[in-house]
C-alpha cells in the first residue's frame, strides 16, 4: 500500500518556529490528510484482524535541493503516522519504521509512505 501526502509544513519540523496553537492546527490538518489518504487507498476496506506489527517506510521528496536531516524528516512525519494509525484503527506503537529515504526534489515536495 502506498500513500502519497504533501510535504510537511515547516512548523511541524523540530526546528520549526511558531505559536503552539498554529503548530497544533497544522498537526491536526496533516493527520486528517493522512486519514483520508489511507482510507482512499484502502477503498473502504476495513481490517477485521490487523497484523500485530506494521512495517512503515517513508520516502521524502523535498521542495528544494537544500539538504534535509533524516532525523528531522522522521519527526516531521508524526502527524502522518498518527493519521494512518487512526485510519487502520490501530495504535501507532505497532509500527516498525524503516529508515527515511530522501529522493530528488519535486515541485511543492511530497511524501510517499509504504
Amino acid at each position: 500500500m502506498q500513500i502519497e501526502l504533501p510535504f510537511p509544513a515547516k512548523i511541524l519540523w523540530p526546528n520549526g518556529r511558531g505559536h503552539h496553537m498554529k503548530r497544533h492546527r497544522e498537526f491536526q490538518a496533516h493527520k486528517e490528510w493522512a486519514v483520508h489518504a489511507t482510507l482512499a487507498v484502502l477503498g473502504g476496506y476495513r481490517m477485521t484482524d490487523p497484523p500485530e506489527r506494521f512495517r512503515i517506510a517513508a520516502t521524502v521528496y523535498p521542495k528544494t535541493a537544500n539538504a534535509i536531516d533524516k532525523d528531522n524528516a522522521a519527526s516531521s512525519l508524526k502527524a502522518y503516522s498518527d493519521g494512518i494509525a487512526a485510519a487502520l484503527r490501530v495504535d501507532d506503537s505497532r509500527f516498525d519504521y524503516a529508515p527515511i529515504q530522501l529522493a530528488e526534489p519535486v515541485k511543492n515536495g511530497k511524501v510517499i509512505i509504504t
